[in-house]
């Protein structure tokens, strides 16, 4: 995760004059650090949902999202109605319900082992052991690493190719800053705001003109991104770009809270709110006091929110099209949770046997040798032993569950187009098992997926080199030519697969020539299916060669025919074909 970092004074102009409703830089106003956009409060959850869906492991398990009714905490696991503590429990509803408040290493405390509460507490002992799926990130490396496998070309000037190469100021490539770092959170949260902008100053060199500026290297583009969490708030020109944003900050070393939790008195100096504006910025406490001011020459703010897809109903919020394989994965955890405890409570014999024999404080006597005494009942020589009776816990429930596991982790597949469609080679239900090599994506939906997600990737890319041409320059708007190609083909066959479909077209072309515009159409359609992303000119070279092929073809039949009205030698429709291709 990275944060903005503080700016050096690049611009050694006269002071610039506030944006319009920004206010003076400088002026310590508490509202300021208090705005928040109300689509920033109705999404903000989801967001950071989705982010832990991503990212999984602790934070997934760990995550908060608000408090229920009787002020515990809400996670990803969900509590049952039976696991809430008693009311004389109070002090383990104030662990369970104050994560951060607790000391470092107690049961509850962030960073803790979960199964510290796990002892007693059937909720806890479902939690602690029960491990995170990750059929989101599952589902996105695949995606991506698709994508990447083949090539992305680009070209560009020259200080855009140097900047290719390292775009983040620790040597990282640009294939790779997308593919394994904001790629992925792009693709999972639907939206994400990039910021680019120089390297911040060493501390304790001054920048005082272009000379110190050149020695430091801080002319050069650094890209970071901001999570959508941490935008608070923000106002739009015409053109959709930010006139105005306030970025929540962490400073480096800072004790950042665990997500959704409630933020501590000792956490509030520790949390820095940037607001942004076309000229410069003014970095503020959470009081609102200011701390440090700067300008930029940059002409705009230097961050813009690039969108997979746009929500309807909403002006900067972006639609995730993986939200329903966490739903899944969320679903899945649950389930898989049931299972944990039904299987922890069942591998316990239940026994069965009389009412007076068990003690009022609940525990029942065992003999040496961990012998189960049975209870005697009369006297003399007519008594009787009342029996212990093992009762064997009912399993159909558990199996249902681990049905519903599975059709879950079928449909989240399906959801990604990891699948095969039923019918397909090697299937023998609806779906093809995910493991080993049948790992495939399908054919035709999976391209069309790999496409639209291609096409993201490129317009993210495109204007991540937008934003650093405007930073390399100093805000002077630049005109030229750049140039950046996803991939739009994919390799989705098998080698068997592949092998089939070219013997099965080589098969029909050898015996076409009977009607023409029919078979042309036909194996033009076939074409596009076995070779789907080409462009619009491959495919009108492959239809030219098609129909020379069927022209050729039907040129020889109708000369046999001919040959054979007017008297020559009978020949069946396939010798016809052998001699015409002879």
């Amino acid at each position: 995760m990275q944060w903005p970092k503080k700016k050096p004074r690049l611009y050694f102009g006269p002071a610039p004059e506030p944006a319009a409703g920004a206010g003076a830089l400088g002026d310590a106003d508490a509202e300021v650090v208090r705005r928040r956009s109300p689509e920033w409060n109705e999404h903000q959850l989801r967001w950071r949902w989705l982010l832990d869906s991503l990212e999984g492991g602790e934070r997934y398990r760990q995550a908060v999202y608000g408090y229920d009714i009787r002020g515990l905490p809400v996670r990803n696991l969900i509590r049952h109605k039976r696991e809430y503590p008693l009311p004389s429990d109070s002090a383990l509803s104030n662990v369970y319900a104050l994560p951060n408040g607790i000391a470092s290493g107690a049961p509850g405390a962030v960073g803790s082992d979960p199964a510290a509460l796990a002892t007693d507490d059937d909720y806890e002992l479902r939690r602690a052991r029960t491990p995170v799926p990750t059929f989101l990130g599952e589902t996105i490396e695949t995606h991506v690493s698709r994508i990447f496998a083949r090539e992305v070309n680009r070209d560009g000037p020259p200080e855009l190719i140097e900047w290719w190469g390292d775009v983040d100021g620790r040597g990282t490539c640009i294939d790779d800053w997308i593919s394994d770092e904001v790629g992925p959170l792009l693709l999972a949260l639907g939206q994400l705001d990039i910021y680019f902008d120089h390297p911040k100053a060493p501390d304790g060199e001054k920048v005082e003109n272009q000379a110190d500026v050149l020695r430091l290297g801080l002319s050069r583009c650094v890209a970071s991104y901001i999570l959508p969490e941490n935008m608070l708030w923000w106002c739009l020109d015409d053109r959709g770009r930010y006139r105005e944003c306030l970025v929540r900050e962490f400073p480096d070393g800072g004790d950042a809270p665990m997500p959704g939790a409630p933020i501590a008195p000792s956490h509030t100096s520790r949390v820095f709110f940037r607001h942004w504006t076309a000229t410069g910025w003014t970095l503020r406490d959470a009081t609102g006091q200011v701390l440090e001011t700067g300008a930029h020459a940059f002409g705009r703010v230097p961050i813009e929110r690039i969108f997979d897809r746009r929500k309807p109903r909403c002006k900067n919020v972006g639609m995730s099209r993986y939200e329903a394989i966490a739903e899944i994965q969320r679903e899945f955890y649950n389930r898989d949770s049931e299972l944990v405890l039904s299987d922890s409570l069942q591998a316990h014999p239940l026994l069965q046997g009389p009412e007076d024999y068990c003690t009022a404080d609940g525990e029942m006597p065992i003999g040496p040798g961990f012998m189960l005494p049975m209870k005697k009942t009369g006297a003399g020589t007519d008594h009787s032993y009342h029996g212990f009776e093992y009762v064997c816990p009912d399993k159909d429930a558990a199996e249902s569950i681990r049905k519903n596991k599975s059709d879950l982790r079928d449909e989240a597949d399906r959801s990604g187009k990891l699948t095969k469609p039923a019918g397909s080679a090697g299937t023998t239900g609806k779906t093809v098992g995910q493991s080993g090599v049948s790992k495939w994506i399908d054919k035709d939906d999976g391209n069309d997926l790999l496409g639209k997600l291609a096409k993201v990737l490129g317009r993210f890319e495109n204007t991540c080199a937008d934003l650093a041409l405007l930073v390399l320059n100093e805000g002077r708007e630049s005109d030229v030519e750049i140039k950046i190609d996803y991939p739009a083909e994919f390799d989705l066959f098998s080698l068997d697969e592949l092998l089939d479909a070219t013997a099965s077209f080589q098969g029909i072309a050898a015996k076409s020539g009977m009607a023409p515009e029919v078979e042309s159409a036909l194996m033009q359609a076939i074409i596009r299916r076995v070779l789907p992303g080409k462009e619009d000119a491959v495919y009108a070279a492959y239809d030219a060669e098609i129909r020379a092929l069927i022209d050729a073809r039907a040129t020889a039949a109708a000369q046999t025919a001919e040959e054979t009205a007017n008297g020559g030698p009978a020949m069946q429709m396939g010798d016809t074909f052998s001699t015409a291709v002879d």
